[in-house]
Parts: structure tokens; sequence; C-alpha cells
């Protein structure tokens, strides 16, 4: 495990009581499947999940055997979301699914001002992921150098852009037109 090739990430999986982590990887330089289960000792149903996943991914002390710095960021969450929702007595694992899918809903309209700082960084988090997978850069298959787009206005819809009317044009030069007849008249 001395560098970031020798591992291979395969499968996650969790169990709600105790809150353990299972992490299934192949160890690169033997080709064997390992599993490392990690219990999660500290983590209640009050615990922060965004706070905790980082302390998970970015852990110095144990560096050397952090196995978490290998699961992207947004996953852990979304595991840690699931154990907090597991910790919940009676809760079924179909109502788990529908929270975990509302837990990385983004709403458009949703005002990100007034966000908790936790909230915020799983919403940044989701984003982030939506933009790395829709960019398109000059590597991959679906670039297009210099792409001009002709916005059309929607059918029904009066378009409002006065500032480069050409009947405001016409007139502003009509206007100027009559300015020199009158100073003409005082030659």
């Amino acid at each position: 495990m001395s560098s970031s090739t020798s591992i291979k990430m395969q499968k996650l999986g969790v169990r709600f009581r105790p809150p353990t982590i299972y992490l299934f990887y192949t160890d690169v330089s033997t080709g064997k499947l390992r599993r490392r289960t990690v219990v999660l000792d500290d983590f209640t149903k009050d615990s922060d999940i965004t706070d905790y996943a980082n302390e998970l991914h970015d852990d110095k002390t144990t560096k050397k055997r952090n196995l978490f710095r290998y699961v992207p960021l947004r996953r852990l969450e979304r595991l840690l979301f699931v154990v907090k929702e597991g910790l919940t007595a009676n809760i079924s694992k179909n109502d788990i699914e529908k929270k975990l899918r509302k837990f990385d809903e983004l709403d458009v309209n949703e005002d990100l001002n007034k966000l908790d700082d936790g909230t915020l960084k799983h919403k940044k988090l989701i984003m982030n992921e939506t933009f790395e997978k829709n960019r398109v850069d000059p590597s991959s298959k679906n670039f297009v150098y210099d792409v001009v787009v002709d916005f059309e206005p929607t059918p029904g819809e009066k378009q409002t852009s006065e500032w480069d009317s050409t009947d405001e044009i016409e007139e502003d030069i009509k206007q100027d037109d009559d300015d020199f007849e009158d100073d003409d008249d005082f030659k």
C-alpha cells in the first residue's frame, strides 16, 4: 500500500449496529481481494455527516492505513447518510433509499445562502460531481472547437432588447438630420 496505484476499490458496504463500513479492495501488487472493516465508534444519529466524512477522508494520523482516501468524498457522505438513517428505529430499506434520493437532489429554486455549512458543502459536492460528469474538454471525443449557438426566442414571447433595436437607431439618425437642417437656417 505504498502508492495510490497499489489499491483498487471494489465495493463498499455498511452495517447499522454497531455503525460499520466495509471496504472491499484489490491489492494490485498481489491481485488479492481484501476486506477492511471499520467500526465507527463515535458515530451517532446526531453526527454531522459532512464533517465526519471529511475526517475519515483526510485522516492524517493513519495516512498509510487510511483506505478512505481512495473513496470519493461524496460517496463517503452517502454511506454515512445510510448508516445514520439506519440508526433510527424501524426504518425500512426502501425508506432509506427514498431519503437518500432526496438527500442527493438539487432544487434549482433553493436559496443556498440560507443553508447551514454542512448542507452547503454537500450541495457543492453534488454540483461539482454533476459539472465533472458533463464537462467537455479538448481531450474528450465530444469536444467541438468554437461552437456558435443562436438562441431563438420562444414562440409567442416578445423579445425585449431595446438597446440594439434598428427602429431606435433609424429614429436617432432622423433626429440628427433634422438638427442639421435647423443649422442651415442660421447661415
